[in-house]
């Protein structure tokens, strides 16, 4: 057992007084670069080594699949990896997913459920749309909206905890009518949507006893982390988990330590509610807060500009002013350029700078932006200078075409009753099954209410379609093989190289790769190989958790001899699928950062930055109209929307550790035509002791 003092170890008091403080309720307010996952990471260990808790009872709830391997390659460091293997460290997403698949059968799943991305759930939305007869684009008071608009408002009335027909009025014509139809959908097709995997959740432990009986008895201690992130449906899910509901008064409750900052809540348009942490605070006190302000990131002359920036934002949970023992640099750089093409390309120039003459690594340097459509001229000016980059946040690599159909073999094959699945393979590669045939299973999986993969079947058994049965044949024959195989983690990647040749695709996209041979970045076969070598490689510990409902619902045993057992042939190749499928899913564009790997320049919006760091950063557009976004003028409640801008203003700053520079154009050209912009109006509250225009050092 480790010793207190060596958990603590180099830890500031701050630091120490959250990592060693009594069992209980805790608010960590932690500003931007002062070591929070280091406070985490140590708190969990303080708690088994020090206070004797089983790491299978800890839940540790992140907002990236980033943060929670970084948390566990540290805790495997500090308490070694049969701990670090029995603790839930997981995103939102991710835990509900476990939790849902142990009791698939109590929240009206099957353990085979798939989860569906966004592009999968609004094709389900355009053929509601169709089937209901509304047309693509719908026109309501001069604004048009479509399929993404009617896909947005489902998600929003999830995040909100409403089912179809909870909440009465929607601008969008028939949109409660498309809301129940996509759900139905996808309850047939036993899958799920990112927001329902929260939302199900919650509904899972509200309504069945034994299951909110198991979960109260499984998590001890609970830690989330980023808790200004989290929206109402979040909240209510941590409530449920930790029992903080009091739907069983006589048990006692989890403790919760969350750890957040107020002043980094950039997500209010997707949901995110800042005042959780009030909430908090209210629904369960007793809390003990602490603040962490020392930041370990960036300069004084950084930090300086970010206090004098935020401190102008009227609600604040409590007043915070970071510090820091950095040694001094150069002051924060304003850079200014006549219009938004001049703009990028005092922007490369400095990039050049920075590399030839100072040295620094390309991928140690960030330009953000406010909006997607300023990097345009950013990429342009950076190929004209010789230097690479990689937009952060962009097509993720599972939504390529090839990626996404060797992804569907598999989640047909594990789930029969995936009509996405199936329509979007049924044809890939050609097996010349005609249109007039899939009407006919159309209207099969209509009448018969059954699947199209099971509809399909009933079809040829009084048709004759070679192509069609030989389908059908391929992925049962794969089905099959699912059982037969041994389940170890090394299988699954000969198990998917087998379904990529043994389908086709392979050779289908070698031959549809020499016919795009002028287009030399499409290399399809290149990304199938990625995929085998990704799946191959992935982290498999969730598998351990597959198999709790095993326990029949008893308390949660901590037994080592079992746990020694943990062995890949516990487990079915099938187990190892779906986990890899719901990581895929659940993989957002914004933690696909490749640059370290070819040392390129980073470009990314401030909002895709968050958690992120860099030596040099340099804010492009920091000018009226981008930073603060003029449109949101527009709205209600503008102070609100305006504070939000700061506050991005803010995070952006806050990512720099060593340089940053502000740059903005007095002009901007647009589709529109060109207006004027000029600084922005957050430059006037800035700390101008520690702002100017000198570049001289870029020359040396």
């Amino acid at each position: 057992m480790k010793d207190s003092d060596q958990i603590t170890a180099g830890l500031n008091e701050e630091q120490k007084e959250a990592v060693t403080a009594p069992r209980q309720n805790i608010l960590v307010l932690a500003g931007a670069g002062t070591g929070k996952t280091r406070v985490l990471v140590s708190r969990i260990a303080y708690l088994v080594e020090r206070c004797g808790v089983d790491a299978n009872r800890i839940l540790a709830v992140t907002f990236t699949n980033k943060a929670a391997r970084e948390m566990r390659d540290r805790l495997a460091l500090i308490l070694g990896e049969h701990s670090s293997r029995r603790l839930w460290a997981y995103t939102f997403h991710t835990a509900s997913s476990h939790i849902l698949r142990n009791f698939a059968a109590e929240a009206g799943l099957t353990r085979n459920f798939t989860i569906i991305d966004t592009a999968d759930q609004l094709s389900v939305v355009k053929k509601v749309m169709e089937e209901l007869k509304l047309p693509a684009e719908v026109w309501v008071n001069n604004v048009k909206y479509n399929a993404r608009n009617y896909l947005q408002k489902i998600m929003d009335e999830k995040a909100r905890g409403n089912r179809p027909g909870m909440e009465g009025e929607s601008i969008l014509p028939s949109f409660y009518d498309v809301y129940a139809q996509y759900q139905n959908r996808c309850d047939k097709s036993d899958q799920a949507d990112f927001e329902e995997l929260i939302l199900r959740t919650c509904e899972l432990i509200e309504n069945q006893p034994r299951v909110r009986q198991y979960i109260r008895m499984k998590f001890q201690e609970i830690l989330v982390d980023e808790f200004q992130d989290t929206n109402s449906l979040q909240y209510r899910w941590l409530k449920l988990i930790s029992g903080a509901e009091n739907l069983d008064p006589e048990k006692k409750p989890a403790n919760v330590l969350i750890v957040g900052d107020d002043d980094q809540s950039i997500y209010g348009w997707r949901g995110a509610a800042a005042e959780n942490m009030f909430y908090f605070q209210k629904e369960f006190a007793p809390v003990k807060m602490i603040k962490l302000v020392q930041n370990y990131r960036s300069t004084k002359a950084i930090l300086s500009n970010a206090n004098s920036l935020i401190k102008n934002n009227t609600r604040h949970l409590a007043e915070k002013n970071l510090i820091t023992h950095n040694p001094d640099a150069t002051m924060v750089k304003l850079l200014e350029s006549y219009d938004n093409n001049d703009e990028a390309e005092e922007i490369a120039k400095t990039i050049r700078k920075l590399v030839d003459n100072l040295g620094r690594d390309p991928s140690d340097i960030a330009v953000l932006y406010r909006t997607n459509a300023q990097s345009r001229l950013i990429e342009k000016e950076l190929v004209a200078y010789g230097i690479e980059y990689n937009i952060y946040g962009g097509a993720r690599f599972y939504d390529r075409e090839e990626v996404k159909n060797a992804l569907a073999y598999l989640r047909l094959i594990i789930n029969p009753e995936d009509n996405i699945s199936f329509s979007r393979i049924v044809n890939v590669p050609s097996r010349k099954i005609g249109k007039v045939t899939l009407s006919k299973i159309e209207a099969l999986h209509h009448e018969f209410g059954v699947s199209m993969f099971r509809a399909a079947e009933m079809y040829v058994t009084k048709n004759k379609s070679r192509p069609l049965k030989d389908f059908i044949a391929l992925i049962k024959g794969f089905a099959a093989r699912l059982e037969e195989i041994p389940g170890k983690s090394e299988d699954i990647a000969a198990f998917l190289k087998s379904v990529i040749t043994d389908s086709g695709l392979r050779d289908y996209y070698q031959e549809k790769t020499a016919k795009e041979e002028a287009d030399r970045s499409i290399d399809r076969t290149g990304n199938l190989d990625e995929l085998i070598s990704d799946i191959a490689n992935r982290d498999y510990l969730e598998v351990e958790d597959q198999g709790i409902e095993a326990q029949g619902m008893a308390e949660p045993e901590s037994d080592e001899e079992d746990d020694a057992d943990n062995s890949d042939n516990k487990y079915s190749l099938r187990d190892f699928i779906q986990i890899y499928l719901a990581s895929a899913a659940l993989m957002p564009s914004s933690e696909l950062l490749k640059s370290e790997e070819n040392h390129a320049v980073n470009l990314m919006t401030i909002h895709c930055s968050k958690g992120l760091e860099f030596g040099a950063v340099i804010i492009a557009g920091f000018e009226q109209g981008l930073l603060p976004l003029e449109r949101y003028s527009s709205f209600e409640k503008e102070d609100e929307r305006l504070e939000e801008e700061r506050r991005l203003a803010y995070v952006a700053i806050t990512r720099a550790k060593e340089l940053l520079f502000l740059s903005y154009a007095q002009t901007r050209m647009s589709y529109y035509g060109t207006y004027n912009t000029g600084a922005s109006s957050f430059v006037e509250e800035l700390d101008h002791n520690c702002l100017d225009t000198d570049l001289d050092f870029l020359d040396a």
